[in-house]
């Protein structure tokens, strides 16, 4: 067991750049609470992260943050197990990405990426802030996208729902200046996890390409900011170019490319 409390919690903690935030948070010294939909693979990277540290304490939470009373589970849960932990770094990372037609997707789906990006980070932020604000001491780290700023085909509720975590983002900034807690969101281009599932050669040739990075090097580039204070960061040059054309870009300029992409991938 820890021999302090101070605690960092991450959604989507077990797979992708979720488990590189774990990693890089441990390395720190912080305990960390680990969240994810299934319980097996959160108990499997706790009983890891506790091989590689035996000092520090890994809690393991399996949930489905699409459901509406999940952020407080979590919160009761950490509550509960972990009476005296002050966590101190809340990172919202657990993501979903369904590309296809937004007429075809089940609603469901629909229901749960705006449940998951939207829903449980609000949430979230708003079970563990005031223990944050009441210590004068915090950090959280909520995960949108570049697609925040793109009217993207196939993608409407992914690039809106991202959209909401930016201005979210932002807004609780200023709620919490000169307060000790600092809030930033980070927007990734393409990110080589299996959220984005290509083929190998296909995610060699974006990284070469500059494209798309590593997650190892995203998450070090996330908690790099955070801890830096600073509000928010498009990591990559081709990224940063795109968001400068992002104001000029209109939706007739994506109508071809979406009729392209439909009749080749089958989409409709």
């Amino acid at each position: 067991m820890s021999s302090h409390n101070k605690y960092a919690l991450v959604t989507g903690g077990s797979s992708g750049m979720g488990l590189e935030y774990v990693r890089i948070l441990a390395a720190k010294g912080y305990n960390v609470i680990i969240v994810a939909l299934f319980q097996n693979e959160t108990d499997a990277v706790r009983d890891d992260m506790a091989g590689q540290y035996p000092d520090l304490d890994f809690l393991s939470v399996g949930v489905d943050l699409s459901a509406v009373d999940a952020p407080r589970r979590v919160f009761d849960t950490v509550r509960e197990q972990r009476p005296e932990a002050e966590v101190e770094v809340l990172v919202n990372n657990a993501g979903m990405l369904h590309p296809m037609h937004f007429r075809n997707m089940p609603p469901e789906k629909v229901s749960s990426i705006i449940m998951v990006h939207n829903h449980a980070t609000a949430m979230l932020c708003r079970y563990f802030l005031p223990g944050m604000l009441e210590r004068g001491r915090g950090y959280i780290l909520n995960i949108s996208s570049l697609a925040a700023w793109f009217p993207f085909p196939f993608l409407t509720t992914y690039a809106s729902t991202k959209s909401f975590t930016r201005i979210f983002t932002r807004a609780l900034r200023t709620e919490c200046q000169k307060t000790g807690v600092n809030v930033s969101a980070i927007y990734f281009g393409a990110v080589d996890t299996p959220l984005l599932g290509l083929p190998p050669k296909y995610s060699r040739l974006a990284r070469r390409l500059g494209i798309m990075i590593r997650p190892e090097t995203a998450a070090r580039k996330a908690m790099n900011m955070m801890f830096r204070g600073r509000s928010g960061r498009i990591p990559g040059l081709i990224n940063k170019i795109g968001w400068l054309f992002a104001p000029l870009i209109r939706p007739w300029i994506f109508g071809p490319i979406e009729r392209k992409v439909t009749r080749h991938w089958n989409l409709k």
